[in-house]
């Protein structure tokens, strides 16, 4: 037992029930099965009030075709949510946002939530201290700095002068389309749709269903106003909407996604998680968010709140998702190379058709594929399974498969 009286304090002025921009954390909302399943296991289950869609499938669309990939357990794990209250106009008494809901959480387990907006921190007599409005509001024995690449706030930490540096960024396009419910049920289900399309500034895109919305997140470089258009009017996306049925933009956003974590992010009585820490590549922030959090936690609580408490206990954990990401440019560089090449891409289609066609096969491009999109599993391992041997006979049976169909 650890003999500590602990006390936090949450200082958000967001209110995150809210519809709408003011209560919107800018993120897609999807929830990986491993982050529902550890969730569980810390006794926080996600209730039906939250989950606005459980998801079962990826749909792949490729221009050479699409696929359907199971969920490997088959099992309704991953969680299609809100963030905040969701598109203006949504928000309702059976519903509740995702963040609302662990903030709730918090309080219950005796947290306390000040609804004031942190304006500076600056350190007196070795301790951090909190202002507000121009005047001192309190004086912390660890801050820690949860605020995300879409704050303003992250300022505040690069004015305290310990080396903290923002995290190199590239921009997201996010827009939500409103369908009637019987739309969504019927044309999208319980699917999340993929895109890997030969499409330059593209990493890949999702359609995430969820009740009367679909949430479509796009993902690469130099995106800007314009690229949620462009992308809907292309043509496999076209073949992928309700066909001569209308909809609306309830809400477009380009919100900023990390893609570099700062290398200096604690200093003495000072963390930075999440976002404005380190975090997975294109994918699974919350779940990176959850991991950072409790490295942090663990350390503060075991170990001290020093600089050098931070670097022997807390850095290793930080650095090891820099490491595993590396390993994910690998594997998004693979996968512009299997959508910008159309042999390739066929290549793929065939081999995900095989798999998910038989019960018995260990559907190793499958699980490459499930794993990258959801978060499910660390880069390095998917990695390991993506250039094993038995992966690359995959390949060249498929290739063999393409040589024996042209002659």
């Amino acid at each position: 037992m650890i003999d500590k009286e602990l006390n936090f304090t949450i200082y958000d002025p967001k209110n995150f029930s809210k519809d709408g921009p003011a209560g919107c954390n800018k993120c897609a909302g999807i929830i990986s099965e491993l982050l529902v399943q550890t969730l569980a296991v810390e006794g926080i289950n996600l209730p039906d009030s939250v989950v606005w869609k459980g998801i079962n499938s990826y749909q792949l669309h490729t221009t050479k075709g699409s696929v359907s990939i199971a969920t490997p357990s088959f099992e309704n794990t991953i969680a299609a949510v809100y963030r905040g209250g969701g598109p203006k106009g949504i928000i309702g008494e059976h519903k509740e946002s995702f963040d609302d809901f662990l903030l709730g959480q918090a309080v219950k387990e005796g947290a306390a939530h000040i609804s004031v907006k942190i304006e500076g921190i600056e350190y007196k007599n070795g301790k951090p201290v909190l202002f507000s409005q121009g005047g001192e509001i309190e004086q912390a024995d660890l801050v820690v700095g949860a605020v995300g690449v879409n704050s303003a706030k992250m300022g505040i930490f690069l004015d305290m002068g310990f080396g903290y540096e923002e995290p190199r960024t590239v921009k997201a396009a996010i827009a939500e389309l409103s369908f009637d419910e019987e739309i969504i049920t019927e044309h999208f289900g319980n699917s999340v749709h993929l895109f890997l399309l030969p499409i330059k500034s593209l990493k890949f895109a999702a359609m995430i269903p969820k009740e009367t919305y679909v949430t479509l997140c796009i993902l690469g470089h130099d995106l800007n106003a314009n690229s949620v258009k462009d992308f809907l009017d292309y043509p496999v996306v076209r073949e992928v909407l309700p066909k001569s049925l209308s909809y609306k933009f309830r809400c477009r956003c380009l919100p900023k996604m990390n893609v570099k974590a700062p290398k200096i992010p604690y200093a003495d009585r000072v963390v930075m998680c999440g976002d404005a820490g380190s975090t997975r590549l294109f994918k699974d922030g919350l779940g990176a968010a959850y991991i950072m959090g409790k490295a942090a936690a663990n350390t503060a609580v075991l170990h001290g709140v020093s600089k050098q408490d931070f670097q022997e206990h807390y850095y290793p954990v930080y650095k090891n998702i820099i490491v595993d990401n590396q390993f994910g440019s690998y594997l998004y560089f693979l996968a512009d190379l299997y959508k910008n090449y159309g042999l390739l891409t066929r290549w793929m289609l065939q081999i995900v058709q095989e798999e998910q066609s038989d019960p018995e096969d260990p559907k190793r491009l499958s699980s490459v594929l499930w794993n990258m999109f959801t978060g499910n599993e660390r880069f390095k391992n998917i990695f390991a399974t993506a250039v094993s041997l038995p992966m690359r006979f995959d390949l060249w049976k498929a290739f063999a498969k393409t040589l024996v169909r042209r002659r």
